[in-house]
């Protein structure tokens, strides 16, 4: 019920709602509305009230609440189940833990700082509480083994299209699993799997997206190399929108993908390739070769060419280290 409550202060931005129009859109007794709006203030929220005149939402939390959460997500019950932790080493670990367990199809695993966060090829994702927004999906998805590496892509795609409903920013895809924005490193993705030989058990897919970090907050390595929706736009976030805007069109897009491959979605994923058409530095295993990247294909594969080669290559896994800009 608060959840409710909490939707329709932020219908009504900076006006003052009287008690009995919430107790007539909620059901419930003045006395009960009163209640409500208590437990609200314990959650963070700054709600003034004046006797006569109603209540004015001044402020929110920046927290990621279950109630919050699923009251705003697509009525399309992906998402079922929902685990948070204040602090974790990793959101993936946890992810792959509860999976192992028995968790069900669409658990989402939530954090707000990891100790121990992870990003491709065993990289530490620096994760400080309180600005930023780290989760994995847990998703049982009815195919082979050998296309869940195009649910990567998948949600990347959905990652791009979140951040650019609440932000208005433009966001760029770097084969396999960054999103960059303004030339910078805003996002990673890390899918891990367990599979038998014939049938997927289980896929947690971890992102994790600076939200409202400043270059400040990122180590002196990082600095001119990420960035975040703060710096990028020029304002903060509630990471609960941009969460909520990611897992609605994630939605979309694994129905999509299950019912037509990524065929259905390489047109998203090709308007915001950030490496189309560029000369790149393509490392597979130990080596490291110039080429250019000449797009991905249907399978969500990189069409890779050799400086010095005519013909193109198909390349399954690797990393990108540099590219022309």
């Amino acid at each position: 019920m608060t959840s409710r409550l909490s939707q329709i202060f932020e219908e009504h931005p900076g006006q003052c709602i009287s008690g009995e129009a919430i107790s007539q859109q909620l059901g419930l007794t003045r006395a009960a509305v009163w209640k409500q709006v208590r437990t609200l203030r314990s959650q963070g929220y700054e709600i003034e009230g004046a006797r006569g005149e109603g209540y004015r939402l001044l402020g929110r939390p920046d927290q990621i609440l279950k109630d919050d959460l699923f009251s705003r997500l697509s009525g399309n019950g992906l998402f079922g189940s929902f685990e948070y932790f204040p602090v974790t080493d990793s959101t993936n670990a946890r992810a792959m833990e509860l999976a192992e367990r028995g968790s069900l199809h669409g658990t989402l695993v939530c954090a707000d700082a990891q100790t121990a966060g992870r990003g491709r090829l065993g990289r530490k994702w620096v994760s400080p509480p309180a600005i930023n927004l780290y989760l994995t999906m847990i998703l049982r998805p009815p195919i082979e083994p050998f296309l869940a590496p195009q649910l990567t892509l998948v949600a990347a795609i959905a990652l791009a299209q979140g951040v650019e409903d609440v932000t208005g920013l433009s966001c760029k895809l770097k084969w396999p699993n960054d999103l960059y924005i303004g030339g910078r490193k805003a996002a990673g993705i890390l899918a891990e799997m367990a599979a038998d030989p014939d049938c997927v058990r289980h896929v947690a897919i971890g992102i994790g997206l600076n939200v409202n970090g400043l270059d400040s907050d990122f180590p002196d390595d990082l600095r001119g190399k990420a960035t975040s929706l703060r710096i990028e736009s020029g304002k903060r976030h509630f990471r609960v929108d941009v969460l909520v805007a990611f897992l609605n069109r994630f939605s979309v897009a694994y129905r999509e993908f299950l019912s037509g491959g990524f065929l259905a979605l390489q047109p998203e994923w090709n308007r915001r390739s950030l490496l189309e058409g560029k000369r790149v530095l393509l490392r597979q295993r130990t080596e490291a070769e110039w080429g250019a990247a000449l797009g991905v294909d249907d399978e969500g594969v990189l069409i890779f060419r050799k400086d010095g080669v005519t013909r193109s290559e198909k390349v399954h896994s690797g990393e990108i280290i540099e590219f022309e800009r």
